[in-house]
């Protein structure tokens, strides 16, 4: 009886084991797809309370330089003062242009000339402390030379040009005759970026008033050809920065970019832009043999192009949320302190430790083109160029596709698709293909045929890349990060500390940028680049088209920016 009462308990045991395994492993599911309370949690990166911690604008020293407080700049007497600097600044039309030629032969550049007089007159003391050096001719670089000299300088930059003003029958008020109405100012560059470039000047011409001697050298570095590639202004004042300072010899780098300051209820969020998307632009040139229209081939040159053309659009690159992209940490930052405004997957989803495929997608197709190009290679065929007369055959048919590059793909991953893509096309019509690392020769035997012989080619495609960029390092945005402490304070504690955002939390959160400023040109500099233009959502209008303005509100919050950045980085021992 006692051997039977053993093998029953002992059996129930199993059943019960048996149990356990069933209901762990329930368990396990439904915190990979349950209800939004269960959590699927690996390593630290699963801890969610562990999400987005931010810098304390408390910690920041600066206020022991008995140096007067940013918050003087929200007077009536420093906005008068900046309607007429910014003002000054417009009325200069510095534009460029992307035929412009070399600097000393294309009178289109002289009217940087006058900016620059008119600068020296704006800033009497930068001109007069400061070490100027001007770069191929229209570049300036302003130095100031720090009593520590173990401290790594400053570097903030901005641009002198402005996009030509076209339409000007359709502005408000005349883009280069500034305007301020109560609110804003008009005019070209107001918001891009000389808005920038005064803010900084009149940060640093408020110190030098008060007798400023920095420990850490600062340097204000402003090209002047962003609009059009930088290679004329910002590569060559990259040159000169790195014979002086080093390779990696600057603390920071502060540009303009990002995506200013959004506001969802009682949080604020701060985007600098600590990565760029690549570029490139995949240039296709097709020659075949020509002739008259009414004998023509099966395809002519742009029948076989578009088929090529086609091949490229139905094989769109995929959306995948990386640990490293950015946007991760934008998304992970919203769901601690905003998490009504995400779906109810997301977060279960962001703490998944898996490749971010399954979550890019997904949010790519929920919430559209916006979010998904900050996860994907974009590609858009832009340019396409064939026949001369409509009783001819072309004989060169061109198209050109445009490819801004995501952090996880790279220029040959691009290459390398596009010729995997073309070349059974290119053979389908007995074309031969040059370039990207291609090897088709173009032949093929004759169909029906068990003949080794081979159809000659019937023409070429030549594959060819231009204006290569890969996409930009990914600066630091670890709150161990002594400069991305310092940096992301800062923007917290002038901003927590504006009238308009009053009682709010900002959370500084780095973000990734479509486009390319003028810090492509600055890699080697630092690691710590941060694209941001210090303006609340709703402020700056009209950037690159009409009606250009600037609300003079966030003009002065900006330049309350760069006077603290200064300030608690002279202060910081990093």
């Amino acid at each position: 009886m006692k051997s039977m009462e053993k093998t029953t308990i002992k059996e129930n045991w199993k059943k019960i084991a048996v149990f356990v395994v069933i209901l762990l492993a329930l368990w396990q599911l439904s915190a990979h797809f349950g209800p939004s309370m269960t959590f699927a949690t690996v390593g630290d990166h699963g801890d969610f309370e562990s999400w987005c911690p931010l810098a304390d604008p408390d910690t920041m020293k600066a206020s022991t330089d008995n140096l007067r407080p940013s918050k003087d700049f929200s007077l009536d007497a420093s906005l008068e003062k900046q309607i007429e600097r910014l003002s000054a600044a417009v009325k200069c039309p510095t534009e460029s242009f992307d035929d412009n030629g070399d600097v000393d032969e294309d009178p289109r550049w002289r009217t940087f000339d006058g900016f620059h007089d008119t600068l020296k007159d704006l800033f009497p003391l930068i001109h007069g402390h400061a070490k100027l050096e001007k770069v191929n001719r229209y570049g300036l670089v302003y130095s100031f030379q720090g009593a520590s000299q173990h401290l790594k300088p400053l570097l903030l930059t901005a641009h002198q040009d402005v996009v030509p003003a076209s339409s000007i029958s359709k502005w408000t008020y005349p883009p280069f005759e500034p305007h301020y109405d109560g609110q804003y100012l008009w005019g070209r560059g107001s918001s891009d970026c000389k808005n920038n470039l005064i803010g900084v000047m009149s940060a640093v011409e408020s110190l030098l008033s008060q007798d400023w001697k920095p420990r850490r050298s600062v340097v204000l570095a402003f090209g002047f050809d962003e609009e059009t590639g930088g290679v004329r202004g910002a590569a060559k004042i990259a040159e000169v920065l790195e014979k002086a300072w080093g390779r990696d010899g600057f603390a920071l780098i502060l540009d303009e970019g990002g995506m200013g300051l959004t506001t969802v209820g009682e949080y604020v969020y701060a985007r600098p832009g600590v990565a760029e998307k690549g570029y490139m632009d995949a240039q296709l040139i097709l020659e075949t043999a020509g002739g008259h229209s009414s004998r023509p081939p099966a395809h002519s040159g742009i029948g076989i192009i578009a088929e090529m053309i086609v091949a490229l659009e139905q094989n769109p690159y995929t959306p995948v949320l990386t640990k490293e992209n950015p946007l991760r940490g934008l998304l992970e930052c919203q769901a601690k302190y905003t998490p009504g405004e995400l779906e109810p997957w997301l977060r279960r989803s962001l703490q998944r430790d898996d490749d971010g495929t399954e979550i890019g997608k997904k949010l790519a197709d929920e919430r559209g083109p916006q979010i998904r190009f900050s996860m994907q290679t974009s590609q858009a065929v832009d340019i396409i160029k064939g026949g001369d007369k409509v009783n001819a055959l072309p004989e060169t048919v061109s198209a050109i596709v445009n490819y801004r590059i995501a952090p996880h793909d790279s220029l040959d991953i691009v290459k390398s698709k596009i010729a995997d893509l073309l070349e059974p096309i290119a053979r389908k019509h007995n074309v031969k293909v040059e370039g990207f690392g291609s090897k088709s020769s173009g032949e093929r035997r004759s169909e029906g045929s068990n003949s080794e012989e081979a159809k000659p080619s019937l023409g070429t495609l030549y594959l060819k890349s231009l204006n290569d960029l890969s996409p930009s390092p990914i600066s630091p945005t670890d709150i161990q990060n002594p400069v991305w402490h310092v940096f992301s304070g800062t923007i917290r504690q002038v901003f927590e500390d504006t009238k308009t955002l009053e009682g709010k939390k900002v959370i500084p959160v780095g973000d990734i940028m479509q486009g390319n400023t003028d810090t492509i040109q600055y890699w080697n500099l630092t690691k710590n680049i941060y694209r941001f233009s210090p303006a609340r959502e709703g402020t700056r209008f009209g950037v690159h088209t009409i009606d250009e303005r600037i609300d003079m509100t966030a003009h002065l919050e900006g330049m309350r920016v760069y006077y603290e950045m200064i300030r608690n980085f002279d202060a910081a021992d990093i």
